[in-house]
């Protein structure tokens, strides 16, 4: 098993959970339905400072909507592959800056799968800074999603027939964070998603880091 780490970003910790996440979306992307608040790689589920995934409302309410933003953050947006330059973007931000948020770290964790040489829609093992975890970094958990960081534990619906199953098979697995603790059943859950979500295969097991709260 090899970790790559692939980038960092600041995440939203001020959204009403209960409005971004009503009974229907909850009944639709979740297999843990009571999480308490579901974090992930995929920026459309926990939403970025620097506006991805953000409502339309609140980029309007903080200025985002003309605030500029690099064209160039790193090869595996919407993460960015230097820290201390994306914590100066942000210092930069004005408002949003001033909400309470996450600065994290996404590593791959891979097991050889897919085998080098077939990479079409795999992350790319470019250079961050830094280049490796630092101690003090706070594991939140493992995601699995496809190469452009759609999450299959959180952004690929579950249809009324299957949901049951997968609820009775995985609930039990999933933190408050809707994530994975245990790196096998993050690589299991991987492989069913290959086959379960066909047109966003191949999927990868990411690491979540929490840099600074």
């Amino acid at each position: 098993m090899q970790e790559f780490l692939l980038g960092f970003d600041a995440r939203e910790l001020w959204l009403d959970v209960g409005r971004q996440w009503d009974a229907s979306r909850r009944g639709l992307y979740l297999l843990r339905e009571d999480a308490r608040k579901p974090l992930a790689t995929d920026a459309r589920v926990w939403p970025s400072l620097f506006g991805e995934g953000l409502p339309e409302s609140e980029r309007e309410r903080l200025g985002l909507r003309d605030a500029s933003r690099p064209e160039w953050t790193g090869p595996n947006a919407p993460l960015w592959d230097d820290l201390e330059r994306m914590r100066s973007d942000l210092s930069a931000l004005g408002a949003v800056r001033k909400q309470p948020h996450a600065l994290i770290a996404v590593s791959w964790l891979w097991d050889g799968r897919p085998e080098e040489g077939a990479w079409q829609g795999v992350p790319y093992r470019e250079q961050t800074v830094p280049s490796v975890r630092e101690e003090g970094w706070r594991f939140l958990g493992f995601d699995v999603a496809d190469g452009g960081f759609i999450s299959g534990l959180t952004n690929c619906g579950y249809t009324e027939t299957e949901a049951p199953s997968l609820r009775a098979q995985w609930a039990r697995h999933l933190n408050e964070h809707h994530l994975l603790g245990d790196l096998e059943q993050a690589l299991e859950f991987r492989d069913a998603s290959d086959e379960r979500v066909p047109e966003h295969a191949p999927f990868f097991v990411f690491g979540l880091w929490l840099i600074q709260p």
